[in-house]
């Protein structure tokens, strides 16, 4: 019978959304944490307090690829569902007084041929996203802003 340790949950510093790319593992699958804020959160721990969405990806294209889909959706198009509700409430990104963060933990695997480990490390995501969920619930209560349920 297979042991598997599941990861602590443990996001990056706050990285201001167009340095997003910045982000080493981004190439990854995993969670990540948007805020929206008039504060310079950059290269700050990040705080529930600040989270306005909890999303993760399993897709081949890792963070970086649905990180995509939320640009596309922030200035009106289709593909993300939180960031189309962040559109609806505020409009196109480049008109908004505040700024925007992502903060993210990857979990490196192979998505496109993945081992009997690789899919443990999978479910693992799902999982992380539940325990940030539930520490929001924890610190801020409720769930954040935008996520839909």
């Amino acid at each position: 019978m297979r042991k598997v340790a599941i990861p602590e949950l443990e996001f990056s510093l706050w990285y201001k959304w167009e340095n997003r790319n910045m982000y080493q593992q981004r190439e990854y699958p995993g969670v990540y944490l948007i805020a929206i804020s008039n504060k310079n959160l950059e290269n700050q721990n990040p705080l529930f307090s600040d989270v306005v969405y909890i999303g993760m990806t399993k897709r081949k294209q890792g963070l970086r690829g649905r990180w995509q889909d939320f640009q596309k959706a922030i200035n009106g198009g289709e593909g993300h569902s939180g960031g189309k509700a962040i559109f609806k409430d505020k409009g196109p990104y480049q008109n908004w007084a505040e700024k925007l963060y992502v903060s993210a933990m990857s979990i490196i695997c192979n998505v496109m041929n993945p081992t009997s480990d690789d899919y443990i490390k999978m479910g693992w995501i799902a999982f992380l996203e539940y325990e940030a969920f539930a520490k929001f619930y924890e610190e801020v209560g409720g769930h954040p802003k935008y996520n839909t349920q």
